[in-house]
């Protein structure tokens, strides 16, 4: 597996813009070979968007067929100029099916 972060500032004014397109687009046709992603509030406001994909590949992939990625779209239509991280999944715990 293979996460994607996605983190940027977001005014207390704009935080409205960014659930929308959120949810606008988590409600939508997902992207082929996405696992699950989250949208992430800090207390100091700043917000993440963590997805995690089933390989790199599909992340590059996904990447070379698009102009921008959802999550930076969603960041930018609430004016925020995110920052972007790649991280491999060494390990993971949890419950459920995954």
């Amino acid at each position: 597996m293979f996460g994607t972060m996605v983190e940027g500032g977001v005014d207390d004014s704009r935080e409205g813009d960014l659930r929308s397109a959120w949810d606008e687009r988590a409600t939508g046709e997902l992207p082929t070979g996405l696992v699950e992603s989250y949208l992430m509030r800090a207390d100091d406001g700043v917000w993440r968007i963590v997805t995690i994909w089933e390989s790199k590949e599909v992340v590059m992939a996904m990447r070379a067929k698009v102009d921008k990625p959802t999550a930076i779209l969603i960041f930018e239509q609430a004016g925020s100029r995110p920052s972007v991280s790649m991280w491999t999944v060494e390990g993971r715990a949890g419950r459920g099916d995954h």
